[in-house]
């Protein structure tokens, strides 16, 4: 299996995922944010040469130990990528809408339903933050084919993924996501190129609010 770095547009869109390392919640759970912090596990993959640019691009990331209550039904339209380290991926691109809703938060943690293209999830993140700025956070791994030079090559991801923003009256302003790789690798044998660990996507809500939205 060799590293890959070129994984294709299905890498960068919210499908597929499932928790690492993640406790699930139900009524008898109780995380204590501060004491589950692996949302560090996905910083320390970016190099520290790269990490002035993730930190100036996106900016600081809401801690804390009493987040604000998220839940509601919400839609980032349009998604706009507006970073990367990867230079052969073009900035300023819209990309398919995501729409989100999260219910039954229990502290630090709440379930999140997830619809983007043509797929749709279900599953559990953390969220930790102070006032009304909140950030929320999950480890994805996923498997899938990728057609390329007239064949068929499995991927295997794992990537972290950051969301960020500030709750108001209509929904989360300042909304922001981060797309980390973490692992990636594929059986092309060194046909597909490499993203290395630690590269990084961000993409913002293009008018800077994530609204309020039934779906």
């Amino acid at each position: 299996m060799k590293r890959i770095t070129k994984i294709g547009t299905l890498a960068l869109i919210f499908f597929g995922m499932v928790f690492a390392s993640c406790t699930k919640n139900d009524e008898n759970t109780i995380i204590l944010i501060g004491e589950e912090r692996y949302i560090d596990d996905i910083l320390t993959v970016i190099p520290d040469t790269l990490k002035p640019m993730f930190d100036a691009v996106f900016g600081t990331i809401p801690q804390g130990p009493v987040p604000p209550r998220i839940e509601g039904s919400y839609v980032v339209d349009p998604k706009q990528r507006i970073t990367s380290n990867v230079s052969t991926w073009p900035l300023t691109v819209l990309e398919p809408n995501v729409y989100l809703r999260f219910s039954d938060q229990h502290n630090g943690v709440v379930a999140m339903d997830l619809n983007e293209a043509t797929e749709q999830l279900t599953d559990t993140v953390f969220v930790m933050g102070h006032n009304k700025d909140f950030t929320i956070y999950f480890v994805e791994n996923k498997a899938y084919d990728v057609p390329y030079a007239s064949q068929t090559y499995h991927v295997r991801v794992k990537r972290g993924i950051i969301m960020k923003g500030t709750m108001n009256d209509y929904g989360m302003a300042n909304f922001s996501i981060a797309s980390i790789i973490m692992e990636a690798e594929d059986d092309s044998g060194g046909l597909m190129g490499q993203y290395p660990p630690g590269s990084f996507f961000i993409y913002r809500d293009g008018n800077g609010l994530a609204e309020n939205f039934e779906w």
